[in-house]
């Protein structure tokens, strides 16, 4: 953990052509009641005048707070793009934080209240309602549980009962830094430390963080006094996965792969195989019906897995060490 804090919350803004949310986004952090916390906002090689804005803007000013602006010159990833945010914040509670996502304007507040009340957690969930052209009232997560394919979902039942959760909605988590340094990965000695696994350039990336941090005895508390907007922005979330570009349907099992390899105790890592290879074959024989010509992507993510596989063991071994020495999973 870094010894020099100068702010509470660092809050990281990824943005790629998001040019209709980012100010709104933007506003919503220059409202907060709480004011101990640096923006650090990150462009991804936007093409839609958004970048040219950033440059532009005095960003402090736009939030009132201190702020910092990190401007790609491609779109390098969600998961890249964040920790290249996070790599620069100096805060003591981490915020990576889509660029569609409105925060109440309590949200620091609360959550600062919150991990000072609760200093076993480690990770913060908030209710998140949709954002339809202006604010609505339909829950749209209350903390998230992992699924048996390695997915994520949500408990709508359940969204006013303070309680611990799996991990928080993948569009604004809150993490106590220590911890996410802590559960950093290394895949190649000698380059920096990664937070969220950049091979996964986009999806399946929060999956992989929350598992290594719970296997690792770090724990999320979701809480309703915590809630934010979400508009789901003009990327695809939000969007049926048959329905995904050839791309995106590589990457959502090949993803799965990595971060069944990376983290799972060995009984785990037996017990959910045949669900975890069998995936690409099922989305691919839907598709054969659906959408013939993508049905081959599925299929690729094999190939992708064996490309990526000694890396991904290297992580593997490294991780299982860490798990270990925390008294969490013990492998045999």
């Amino acid at each position: 953990m870094k010894d020099n804090i100068k702010v509470d919350f660092s809050i990281i803004v990824l943005n790629w052509n998001s040019l209709n949310y980012l100010k709104d986004c933007l506003d919503a952090l220059k409202n907060q009641s709480y004011r101990s916390f640096e923006l650090i906002c990150v462009d991804n090689g936007s093409t839609d005048g958004s970048r040219e804005w950033i440059e532009k803007v005095q960003l402090d000013l736009f939030v009132n707070s201190s702020a910092k602006k990190i401007l790609h010159n491609k779109n390098i990833g969600f998961a890249a793009g964040m920790n290249s945010g996070i790599h620069v914040a100096e805060g003591k509670w981490i915020i990576p934080l889509n660029v569609d996502v409105f925060l109440d304007k309590d949200f620091l507040k609360n959550a600062a209240q919150l991990f000072l009340e609760n200093n076993d957690y480690q990770m913060l969930g908030a209710k998140i309602y949709r954002f339809d052209e202006k604010q609505t009232n339909e829950v749209l997560c209350s903390g998230v549980w992992l699924t048996k394919n390695f997915s994520i979902s949500t408990l709508l039942t359940d969204a006013e009962t303070e309680r611990e959760v799996f991990g928080p909605a993948g569009c604004c988590p809150v993490f106590l830094r220590e911890a996410l340094d802590d559960s950093s990965i290394q895949p190649d000695s000698g380059k920096e430390k990664q937070f969220f696994d950049e091979l996964y350039f986009a999806y399946g990336e929060d999956v992989d963080i929350y598992l290594r941090m719970n296997l690792m005895g770090f724990k999320c508390l979701y809480s309703p006094k915590l809630f934010a907007w979400h508009a789901h922005s003009g990327t695809q979330d939000g969007v049926r996965w048959h329905t995904k570009d050839a791309a995106t349907l590589r990457r959502l099992p090949a993803n799965v792969f990595y971060t069944w390899l990376k983290n799972c105790p060995l009984g785990m890592l037996i017990k959910t195989s045949w669900r975890v290879f069998a995936a690409p074959t099922a989305m691919f024989l839907v598709l054969l019906f659906c959408r013939p010509g993508v049905c081959l992507a599925p299929l690729m993510a094999y190939i992708s897995f064996l490309r990526n596989f000694a890396r991904t063991l290297r992580i593997r071994k490294y991780l299982v060490s860490r798990i270990s020495k925390c008294g969490i999973i013990r492998e045999k």
